[in-house]
């Protein structure tokens, strides 16, 4: 950076970008989420758990606080989650976030289950092409509130990591970015089968009778994977009947194998290619077009050379 630029940014006439975010980071060798959003770690620490050779940890900071600085560089905010409150079960949870998702895009809301989200409740939800550190977070400071998912083709398990992450900001349980409690991340993994496979449905269904194409229907209907389907199922005693021994081969090619025109819909792409809530990235293309930001925070969440913009 330049000194004016440097100037401006100190005295609040300019917001430092990501990208310059994290160089500061790294100068002053603090954690890149407490400058950020000034929450310290879990351990009331504010300095990264390693500087010289950032592990685990440190990538996951860097790609959840990526997103709060470009939120911040165009001065835009989300609306926070509402918390649901001790005392109610995440099975109960799930079942009044389901209304509130068919409200906001219908019955068949897991075919667009990020933007069902967004609309619902007023986050943003990002998809990163990041390493295998994680496979989604959430995230919630006084401005904005967030849901980070790692890129992938696999639809089927990132609905469900998303609405995990969904369930952890409703318990108010994502605090710690790096290391999940167990208790805390039961509720919400609880609270996410709940949501995609609910327990009086599964009931409904007859397994010992169905076809492998009812099952990979079913699948696809839930927007959930084959293993997903399996454990829910155990967990709730069910027998898992003989169709089911076609999940071994795994879920996608049982979903290509009865209906080959599935990799084609829209929600097979869902999460393989980086995703930026609109509104954001509209107030960034503004910003760019009047000179107030360079694009590199777009760049970034795009994962596109910034040349290319």
């Amino acid at each position: 950076m330049n000194k004016d630029a440097l100037s401006r940014a100190l005295n609040g006439q300019r917001n430092f970008s990501a990208t310059e975010l994290a160089a500061l980071a790294k100068t002053l060798k603090v954690s890149l989420s407490w400058l950020i959003t000034g929450d310290p770690g879990p351990d009331g620490s504010t300095t990264p758990h390693s500087v010289d050779s950032p592990g685990r940890i440190d990538r996951l900071a860097q790609a959840m606080a990526f997103p709060a600085g470009a939120y911040r560089e165009v001065g835009l905010s989300t609306s926070a989650v509402t918390s649901i409150g001790d005392g109610i079960s995440a099975e109960h949870a799930a079942r009044m976030v389901a209304r509130k998702l068919r409200t906001a895009l219908g019955p068949r809301f897991v075919d667009d289950l990020a933007g069902a989200v967004e609309g619902a409740f007023g986050i943003g939800v990002f998809v990163v092409a990041e390493g295998p550190a994680f496979d989604a977070r959430a995230m919630s400071d006084a401005n904005v509130t967030y849901i980070v998912v790692r890129a992938t083709g696999a639809w089927y398990q990132a609905n469900l990591v998303l609405a995990r992450e969904l369930g952890e900001l409703l318990a108010e349980r994502h605090t710690d970015l790096a290391v999940r409690g167990h208790a805390a991340e039961l509720w919400a993994r609880r609270f996410a089968m709940e949501l995609l496979l609910p327990e009086a449905r599964l009931r409904s269904i007859d397994f010992n009778r169905q076809t492998p194409r009812e099952l990979a229907t079913f699948l696809w209907d839930a927007g959930v994977s084959a293993k997903a389907l399996a454990r829910r199922l155990s967990s709730l005693g069910i027998h898992r009947g003989p169709a089911m021994v076609h999940a071994d081969e795994g879920t996608l090619q049982l979903l290509v194998w009865q209906d080959p025109d599935c990799l084609s819909h829209r929600r097979a792409g869902a999460f393989r290619a980086p995703r930026i809530p609109a509104d954001l990235y509209a107030a960034h293309l503004t910003a760019m077009r009047q000179g107030l930001v360079d694009g590199t925070s777009l760049a970034w969440m795009l994962d596109t050379p910034l040349a290319e913009l």
